[in-house]
């Protein structure tokens, strides 16, 4: 009785705080219409840095007031809420993972200053059980988050057929500066378990040539009790730091390296034990140049390593589960005139090395499906692949740009593929934006997918295909397939938006045929008895919708803002089947208030429309909708201390898709404090 009066005591005080003080902002306001409008620079959706307006793709930026704004247990709760993103509102399983526009995680590309930082859904038993790698930074060093939603094949390569998220980090300062920030949350419910986040950055300059940066963060999520659909506890570490040397005023050499630990505690289950405990090093130089003749060239190489310490056992002999790439990035940029047009022109090139090894999954199996002994097995396969690419942003007139790209991919198993692209932005006025594109885009079979003895075992989602064939329950194992072809698609948005005096609405439609879609089909069963899928080139799918976004200044204190997003289609266009466990329709909205200078207030609310979670002998299933809600407080006490409170999910509604492994905390109380010097 008490913890429900304090969750309703809070919520209550923030809304009517809220509600009472408008009339007294409404009458203080003074509107300063000779303020500057700040423009939005953006760096991922061009090859050169473009206004937000400008860019060529659907693009969404979270900043780092909006990180500051709630505790910080993963980025996924920080994304949750954008427009065509579905995941974030579990800590583990499919609804802790960050999807775009109905293509499961796997097309998801997640970037770090613009450069990969790993993939560690190759270390675990099934990719699904394994966390996205949106955790390694520490979230004090982030200056903001550029969000693509769609394809961008053309400048990123393989992975980014959904969308990419590229985490922008802080400059080093003219001057020493740093934080500190705690943060605690604690579930409404005994059974949840309670998360304490500490993070600290100093950055700063050495002398007048070398400046230095250093990041650490711990989160340390206690273990549910709960055994329907808690979690294990765990124990997140991260540093991250930078060395800059100014070579000169134009040139600039940046030397990076971090390390991450992220440990769960071993749990047991049906007499078998379940844990991990990833770790990953990067290491990383890079060069900076900005020339007289408008020339900017990036050339950057760096190594990521991540190992799953707590996989690595073959016959009681501890081996390395681990995966490692090595990548070279070229690019420069220039701004030139063609036939009296500006033309933003890039060019660039990667170079890529990859190698795994995971004990449970690459390299166990012993026998064919036709129970022949497998000799040799490749405990440890690798590959490399190249690419260049260019792109052309063509200012046709002062409110018309085409932008006209594409990439050459070459990777050592497969034939070159070319992903090109073309994009129009159009101002017919000051206000209006109309903008659309087509693009094509690819993804590559990953080392473990394309592995010949590669076998996963699955007690029975995986082995659906094969009831066809009289497969009558127990389980089966998922092979690899080294005849795998990658995966393209064809992608299609067009939309329009408005922008004036603070309001803003954007609409856009959205399409993409995937062709050679990779899914686990029946092989057969051998003569000992076991039966097998493999990995295929068999389908195709197609996802489309439509997303909203809007903005509304009810004050010059005052402003709601929001999203929806509606998914018509999302499936394997061969067999019906959902392609990934997808809302038909998503609403967000939140209601922003700045009290004082000091003090300002916001309310959230997201609605999740119903799922279809599973197809059966003939009815899809669905999950039912769900209704969640956010209050909290930012108070800046002075230019070096601030406060923050509220409550997550206020309702303490359980978001279960009733196929994931885990589900929704119910309500979270929460406290934090960042302080700055």
């Amino acid at each position: 009785m008490t913890k429900h009066l304090l969750r309703s005591t809070l919520t209550l005080s923030v809304l009517s705080a809220m509600v009472s003080l408008s009339h007294a902002n409404e009458a203080a306001e003074t509107a300063d219409e000779s303020a500057v409008k700040m423009e939005t620079i953006v760096v991922s959706a061009s090859g050169s840095q473009v206004n937000v307006k400008d860019a060529p793709a659907s693009i969404s930026v979270v900043t780092k007031e909006d990180i500051q704004r709630q505790p910080f247990n993963s980025l996924a709760d920080v994304l949750s809420d954008l427009p065509g993103v579905t995941g974030g509102y579990s800590n583990a399983g499919a609804g802790s993972k960050i999807t775009f526009r109905g293509m499961p995680d796997k097309y998801t590309l997640i970037l770090v200053d613009g450069k990969r930082i790993g993939n560690q859904s190759l270390l675990g038993h099934r990719p699904d059980k394994v966390d996205q790698d949106l955790n390694w930074i520490t979230p004090d060093m982030i200056e903001r988050i550029e969000v693509i939603r769609g394809s961008m094949s053309t400048l990123y390569g393989s992975e980014a057929v959904g969308g990419v998220i590229n985490i922008i980090t802080k400059k080093i300062p003219n001057k020493l500066t740093g934080s500190a920030t705690v943060n605690y949350s604690k579930p409404d419910s005994s059974s949840r378990g309670e998360t304490e986040q500490y993070g600290a950055t100093v950055s700063g300059p050495i002398n007048d040539h070398f400046g230095f940066r250093l990041g650490v963060n711990r989160t340390d999520r206690a273990a549910d009790s709960d055994a329907d659909g808690g979690t294990s506890g765990s124990v997140a570490d991260t540093v991250n730091g930078r060395l800059t040397w100014m070579l000169s005023d134009a040139q600039t050499l940046n030397l990076d390296a971090s390390w991450g630990n992220d440990k769960s505690e071993t749990i047991e289950t049906a007499g078998e034990q379940f844990g991990y405990e990833m770790e990953r090093y990067g290491f990383g130089i890079g060069h900076e140049g900005h020339f007289a003749n408008g020339l900017n060239t990036n050339i950057d190489l760096y190594y990521n390593e991540i190992q799953n310490n707590d996989q690595s056992f073959v016959d009681d002999e501890k081996v390395e589960t681990k995966a490692t790439e090595t990548v070279l990035d070229l690019k420069a940029t220039q701004e030139r005139q063609v036939f009296g047009k500006r033309n933003d022109l890039t060019v660039g090139a990667q170079y890529k090395y990859e190698q795994v090894s995971n004990s449970s999954n690459i390299g166990n199996l012993g026998l064919d499906v036709d129970g022949n002994e497998l000799v040799n097995n490749d405990l440890e396969p690798d590959t490399y692949s190249w690419s260049v690419f260019a792109e052309d942003q063509i200012h046709l007139q002062d409110n018309l740009i085409l932008t006209l790209g594409g990439r050459l991919d070459n990777y050592e198993t497969f034939d070159l593929n070319f992903s090109p692209r073309g994009y129009l932005v159009y101002h017919p006025t000051e206000a209006w934006t109309v903008k659309g594109g087509v693009s094509r885009s690819f993804r590559a079979p990953n080392l473990r997918e394309r592995s010949g003895t590669s076998s996963t075992g699955s007690m029975g989602m995986g082995c659906s295909s094969l009831i066809s064939i009289g497969y009558p329950g127990g389980g089966c194992q998922m092979l690899g397939n080294p005849d795998l072809e990658p995966e393209t698609s064809t992608n299609y948005e067009i939309g329009f938006g408005y922008a004036e005096d603070g309001y803003g609405l954007d609409v856009t439609y959205f399409l993409s045929d995937i062709q050679d879609l990779i899914q686990n089909r029946q092989l057969g069963i051998a003569p000992n008895g076991t039966w097998y899928t493999t990995q295929r080139n068999v389908e195709e799918a197609r996802t489309s919708g439509i997303e909203m976004t809007f903005k509304l200044p009810f004050t010059t204190t005052v402003s709601f803002n929001g999203n929806a997003t509606y998914m018509l289609e999302s499936k394997n266009k061969v067999t019906g089947e959902s392609l990934l466990e997808t809302p038909e329709i998503t609403l967000n909205g939140t209601l922003l208030w700045d009290v004082t200078d000091k003090l300002n207030l916001h309310a959230k609310v997201q609605y999740l429309g119903r799922q279809n979670i599973e197809i059966g002998d003939d009815t899809p299933t669905f999950a039912k909708p769900y209704t969640t809600g956010d209050v909290g407080f930012n108070y800046v006490v002075n230019d070096h201390f601030t406060f923050r409170g509220g409550v997550q999910n206020v309702a303490g509604v359980k978001v279960d898709t009733g196929s994931d492994y885990g589900t929704s905390n119910p309500a979270v109380y929460y406290a934090g404090f960042t302080t700055r010097f």
